[in-house]
């Protein structure tokens, strides 16, 4: 998409969005404010936080449906935010205390002055409420943000795509795709089996299952975040933050952001939040996982203890997943390639990074998921 295209785009939402507050303030179909936290995580620099204030369509609290045009609807309300810009949001943890504001999208993204020790481990929380909202009525409404941090424990810390990586998908099939895409329920999305025994052991350590944080980062919109939060305690894999994509029109975001660009630049703000840690990192070759994690390998030598790909190809790996994988062995780097986790797991104990009773409950969940087809 050309720049002036782009632009030209970009003025006509926002022209669409001042005319639909202007048509729902006249018309008294304001909404109720909704205040969406993301994880969080601590950095050398302070605690990161991210957030959303929304209106409440209802959409995070939809039942389970199995109707496609109940679900197809749900998704375009899930798409078509009414996010609220201006909000104010007050926070407090750790005996410290500040305000934020939310952008034109409705979010509010900062790095606060804190600074937990690793006593504060795996979780704490800082809690958040909304002080108003432009045009809405705000009555109290608070939420608690988790953050992750480490303890002294950690031995290593993992980093994972989401779609056709941990969650079925089928983005390498415009139909599976397009069913998984419009389910508007965690429920609807089915794991790849093992993926639950192998991130459990690998997150496992000295100060419980949690002791190794994981991060998930993928290129999918943060319209999704609640699906994957669901999904990921639905199917018992380790929470973590989530690095997400915005959805829209601008250069960065969504609709006409690079894959690559976005990935890359989230894999070195976990890197970069956790110089004390080397990582794992988990992806597929449907897309150029293999490719952005051997760059990002280069950039962060040493610091990559091993690296798989989900091969959702069936073997057939396109140019850039081959370069990719071949760049990562030549810098020595640990480095498994097939359709199921089971090599993975075995890698990973091979290196001493899980037990062998992990191993073969990977296999065994395996052996019984093929059982099952």
């Amino acid at each position: 998409m050309t720049t002036r295209l782009r632009t030209l785009l970009h003025k006509a939402e926002g022209g669409f969005d001042r005319a639909r507050w202007a048509f729902k303030r006249r018309t008294g179909l304001i909404g109720t404010p909704l205040l969406v936290p993301y994880r969080g995580m601590a950095t050398p620099q302070g605690v990161w936080i991210r957030g959303r204030v929304l209106e409440d369509e209802g959409v995070t609290t939809a039942p389970h449906s199995d109707s496609t045009l109940r679900n197809v609807w749900l998704t375009l309300k899930r798409y078509e935010t009414d996010e609220i810009k201006g909000a104010r949001i007050a926070w407090r943890a750790l005996g410290q205390s500040g305000e934020l504001v939310s952008d034109g999208e409705g979010y509010f993204d900062a790095v606060l002055p804190l600074h937990p020790g690793p006593e504060t481990a795996p979780w704490f929380c800082v809690e958040l409420e909304l002080l108003s909202a432009p045009f809405h009525e705000v009555k109290p409404l608070g939420a608690e943000m988790k953050v992750r941090r480490h303890g002294r424990s950690a031995r290593f810390g993992v980093i994972s795509d989401i779609d056709d990586t941990i969650v079925k998908t089928g983005a390498t099939n415009f139909l599976k795709h397009w069913r998984t895409v419009v389910a508007n329920s965690a429920r609807s999305r089915t794991a790849f089996p093992g993926v639950s025994h192998l991130y459990r052991a690998l997150a496992k350590g000295g100060e419980g299952p949690e002791t190794n944080p994981i991060f998930y980062v993928s290129s999918s919109p943060w319209n999704l975040y609640d699906l994957f939060e669901s999904f990921l305690a639905l199917r018992k894999i380790p929470h973590g933050p989530m690095f997400l994509k915005d959805f829209g029109l601008d250069r960065d975001k969504w609709l006409t952001g690079g894959h690559d660009g976005h990935k890359l630049e989230m894999i070195e703000r976990i890197m970069d939040a956790h110089p004390d840690l080397s990582f794992v990192l988990i992806g597929d070759s449907g897309q150029r996982d293999a490719a952005i994690y051997a760059e990002a390998a280069r950039r962060h030598e040493g610091r990559v203890l091993a690296v798989h790909i989900r091969d959702v190809t069936r073997g057939i790996l396109t140019d850039h997943a081959g370069e990719g994988l071949a760049a990562l062995r030549q810098m020595g780097i640990a480095v498994t390639n097939a359709e199921t986790l089971f090599e993975a797991a075995a890698s990973a104990h091979e290196m001493g990074l899980i037990d062998a009773d992990d191993v073969e409950s990977v296999r065994k969940a395996i052996e019984e998921r093929h059982g099952e087809g």
